[in-house]
């Protein structure tokens, strides 16, 4: 089972081969059959330059950069590396060094389960070992809230926000069409799509270095933006079936 691990990257050019050196060992391991995509949302560093030098150095052949000009947003970066991809399963992992691996252990032993079509880890499984400072947490179960009244999520997801999810191929190829956030919502605007196409969804622990679970890096800007994303993405949704209902009327008569 192939799979295709795209890294949406931005302004990370501190990190971002500690990541490649990571995962690409890992893989080699446990699943050789691999590709790593690192998408470049927005040529503002060396990122590119680094990445390209480093894979060349290294003769490694499971590695594609690509990526654009200016910065676009991770939501785009994301469907942009997917539409690259052509693993089995498709998936996407920050680019930095935040998330430990057993956290892609546990979801790719999930994934290659015939009856599991995505795989979304979660802070709040019982299993799951993230030390959360009290406003994370808060942040944590608001947005949740927000997703969960604005949203059709997939009815067993305790978690949205994790930098780490995984889809069989044909779920992907079913949804992508309809994917249209640009930035951070669009974890919130998959699960919804999953959740009104009725696949199958696993939740699967999820573990953070600890200088990574103590942080409140998400700015309010940042919160503002994500929020307004999933009240458009629930606007449209709405829209939508306006326009289903009223051509149906139109045909009746």
């Amino acid at each position: 089972m192939k799979i295709s691990l795209v890294l949406p990257t931005y302004k990370k050019e501190r990190e971002v081969i500690d990541q490649l050196e990571r995962l690409y060992g890992y893989l080699s391991r446990v699943n050789p059959d691999f590709e790593l995509i690192f998408v470049i949302d927005g040529y503002i560093d060396n990122t590119k330059d680094i990445l390209e030098k480093y894979v060349k150095e290294n003769r490694l052949k499971k590695v594609q950069i690509v990526g654009y000009k200016e910065n676009r947003g991770k939501g785009y970066a994301v469907r942009y590396g997917m539409k690259k991809a052509n693993g089995d399963v498709i998936g996407y992992i920050d680019a930095d060094t935040d998330i430990q691996i057993r956290s892609l252990g546990y979801a790719i032993k999930e994934i290659k389960k015939n009856d599991v079509y995505a795989v979304i880890p979660s802070k709040m499984h019982k299993d799951s070992n993230v030390e959360m400072t009290f406003t994370r947490k808060i942040f944590s179960y608001g947005l949740m809230a927000v997703n969960k009244i604005f949203l059709k999520l997939p009815q067993n997801i305790t978690d949205v926000g994790c930098g780490l999810k995984l889809f069989k191929k044909d779920l992907i190829q079913r949804i992508l069409p309809s994917l249209n956030v640009n930035r951070f919502a669009i974890d919130s605007e998959i699960l919804n799509e999953i959740g009104k196409v009725g696949y199958s969804v696993s939740v699967t622990p999820f573990f953070l270095n600890k200088n990574r679970s103590q942080s409140t890096s998400a700015n309010i800007k940042d919160i503002t933006r994500m929020i307004m994303d999933i009240i458009k993405i629930s606007v449209m949704e709405y829209k939508i079936f306006n326009q289903r209902v009223l051509q149906k009327y139109k045909e009746e008569l």
